[in-house]
This record gives C-alpha cells, structure tokens and sequence, in this order.
C-alpha cells in the first residue's frame, strides 16, 4: 500500500488574547483525516510586510499554539501544516485582523436612573469583566454591583 503525505490542515483560527499587558495570538486547527498518524505540526508566522518567517513550536499532538508579544495594530500572516512519518503537507495560509490592545475598564461613571443622575447609596463596589469576540473587535463589559445590606 502506497501512503501520501497528510493533507492540508483545516479551519485554522487565530484569537487574539491578552495577558500582562502582552498581546499574544492563540492559533488552532482542526486535524487532517490522513492515511498515516500525524507525528507533529508546523507553525510559521510573520508581520505583514516582512519577508522572514518564524518557527512557533506546538506540542506535537496539540492543535493549537500561542505566538507571544505580538505588535499592536499590526497584521500577521501565520502557516499551519501537519507531519507523518510520511512527509509534510501542504501549508495552509491565513491572516490575523489587525491586533489591538482592549482598552481598561471604564472610570468616573454616572449612573441614570430614569432620566436623574445617581449613585446609588446601596452600592458598595463596581466591578468590570471584559467580553472579547474573536474575528471582530467586538468589546463588551459586564458590570457587577456589590449590595450592601444593613
């Protein structure tokens, strides 16, 4: 029996995440369906506009990995293929969005309440969680009020 190289990997997908003031950009894909167990993958990436690519290296059997630190407002081109003991597959290309920092929870808040400014005497604490979707810059807060009871 004749084995073939893997097939290109499918569904690639890059989130942008951020930690430590870093922005890093979590790539995963879905598996081929190859003749022969996939040993590995390969990971390259590079900003838009530069000519050299980078090696990431993931976990051999995971399907994700994380380029760190990576520029803000920028592009990034990154490459997926899998290995088998039979050879490599074809790269599979996509391109990032441009990255972004969130900006911070918001400060100096005026609450309305039914058309008149308040600051309700029963609330103790505001605190704010960031929402952020992948594949669009698509930023929500939610706000959570601690009651104080008496």
């Amino acid at each position: 029996m004749t084995y073939r190289v893997p097939p290109q990997v499918e569904n690639i997908n890059i989130n942008q995440t951020v930690s430590n003031e870093m922005i890093n950009l979590q790539v995963t894909w879905n598996q081929p369906t190859s003749d022969r167990p996939i040993q590995h993958y390969e990971v390259l990436y590079r900003k838009q506009g530069i000519s050299s690519w980078t090696s990431v290296t993931p976990n051999p059997t995971a399907r994700q990995t994380t380029i760190r630190n990576v520029d803000k407002g920028s592009v990034y081109n990154v490459q997926v293929r899998a290995v088998s003991d039979v050879g490599s597959g074809q790269w599979r290309s996509v391109t990032s969005l441009g990255t972004y920092r969130v900006p911070g929870a918001p400060t100096n808040l005026i609450l309305l309440v039914r058309g008149h400014i308040e600051v309700p005497p029963q609330v103790s604490n505001i605190q704010f969680t960031q929402i952020v979707s992948s594949r669009m810059i698509n930023l929500r807060y939610l706000l959570h009020l601690d009651h104080v009871t008496n």
